[in-house]
């Protein structure tokens, strides 16, 4: 097995024009990393040369190490390799924004929606941090879904600051170089990348607020459909602010990070108006998921690999149910649900923090030694009785409906496997099932036949 330094390499998480990030263990400890190592690719070797490279990679440590923020990510240990070449430890995160929404390499494919909810406090927490890069001084030039990891309870990391720049620094650089990812990138960042400043990464949380509420990102050139024609769900009082975020001119654009900051604050105030009160004008259907299917579910385990997810567990393009299975819950005593259409019931919270995957085969475990709720035959559930927990939401009057369920816990494990290191899980929020190495933490929502 691959070491770098004191630690034991177990797989690589990505890699970009400057290096790679592995997954890796300090074994001492059992404490699981993210490993960034240098190993330019050649292209950008040959355009900046080693000896800039190396230094703009001390620079992405020497900030992380200085800047002490929950949304920015930290840096554990920094050392050389057997080569002599630098590489620097990070917490290991296995989620991130990117892949919440199901965003591609296809970067303009359509995405999944955030919940309103969830997209704010996503952008509040994303400008947070921005706001301390930028009181440093600091202008990543670079934020972006996948530059954006989450943490178990679902904070934002900003991370990748190895193209920032500081505030009135100049870096000469060849004209064929470009700093920031498509799409993300401000119109003048993509002109003069050393000449810009703070409102280039506004421009970049702009977008990704965009892409999180619409599914789509904004055109590049002429003037872009509102969001509340791209997603009816919004209604209009986000129009003015998400367009303000993704203006062209950064002059006509929010002028700090606090500024946006208060200006998305305030559009989702004025949603949540508008949800009340169409919830005080509309009775809230009982919560039955669509049209009827199997009254019985699989509930033996599988190996399911990517390649065949879709068609195996029913899901469409985004891993969503490709249709929703009717389901009627009732809530019992001892904190258990339900589900009278498929004669199962559920734990109403579950585990009570997330937990790796071997772990929560151990909750389950204890659930059965401790006669939980009188039941000792729990189980981690299938992907197919996951999906029975999302209720979609097509007209507004969809949130009005409280969750009989527990509405902080909707990332679960299921008990079906992707691979030896894998397995699949749920987002009952966001309605779609994924796949993450066994080594991530989620909740875990156990199931018994009733």
């Amino acid at each position: 097995m691959k070491t770098i330094g004191r630690y034991r390499v177990t797989g690589l998480l990505g890699k970009g024009g400057m290096g790679r990030v592995f997954k890796a263990e300090l074994s001492v400890v059992n404490k699981i990393v993210a490993l960034k190592c240098l190993n330019p690719h050649e292209h950008m070797e040959r355009l900046l040369g080693r000896d800039r490279i190396e230094v703009l990679f001390h620079t992405e440590a020497s900030i992380l190490a200085g800047i002490h923020h929950p949304h920015v990510a930290s840096l554990l240990d920094f050392d050389y390799d057997a080569l002599r070449r630098p590489f620097f430890a990070m917490e290991y995160l296995c989620m991130n924004i990117g892949s919440l929404i199901g965003e591609t390499y296809e970067t303009e494919k359509r995405t999944r929606r955030l919940t309103p909810g969830r997209a704010i406090q996503y952008i509040e927490q994303t400008l947070e941090g921005l706001a301390r890069l930028h009181y440093a001084g600091i202008i990543h030039r670079d934020i972006k879904p996948y530059n954006t990891l989450l943490t178990d309870d679902d904070r934002v990391k900003i991370i990748d600051l190895g193209l920032s720049r500081l505030r009135g620094e100049i870096r000469a650089l060849p004209e064929t170089f470009k700093i920031g990812t498509p799409f993300y990138a401000a119109p003048e960042q993509e002109e003069r990348p050393e000449a810009v400043d703070e409102r280039a990464d506004l421009f970049s949380a702009g977008v990704m607020l965009w892409r999180m509420l619409t599914g789509e990102l904004p055109p590049e050139s002429g003037a872009p459909k509102p969001p509340s024609v791209l997603n009816p769900l919004l209604g209009t009082v986000w129009d003015e602010t998400l367009l303000t975020g993704i203006q062209r001119d950064a002059d006509k654009r929010y002028q700090s990070c606090e500024a946006m900051r208060r200006a998305v604050h305030e559009a989702y105030q004025q949603w949540r108006e508008t949800l009340e009160r169409a919830c005080r004008w509309t009775m809230p259907e009982p919560r039955e998921n669509g049209r009827s299917g199997q009254s019985t579910l699989r509930k033996n385990p599988e190996k399911v690999s990517m390649a065949k997810a879709r068609p195996f567990f029913g899901l469409d393009e985004w891993y969503r149910p490709n249709r929703n299975v009717l389901s009627r819950y009732e809530a019992e005593a001892a904190e258990t649900v339900k589900d009278i259409c498929h004669g199962i019931i559920w734990q109403q919270s579950g585990s009570p923090y997330p937990m790796d995957w071997p772990a929560a085969r151990q909750f389950i475990k204890k659930l059965n030694r401790d006669g939980f709720a009188g039941i000792c035959i729990w189980r981690l559930p299938t992907i197919h009785e996951l999906l029975t927990l999302i209720y979609p939401k097509t007209v507004l009057g969809d949130y009005c409906q409280p969750s009989i369920f527990d509405s902080r816990r909707n990332r679960l494990w299921s008990i079906d496997k992707k691979s030896y290191t894998a397995a699949w899980y749920v987002d009952t929020e966001l309605g779609f099932a994924g796949s993450q190495d066994m080594t991530c933490r989620f909740y875990v929502r156990a199931v018994a036949d009733a």
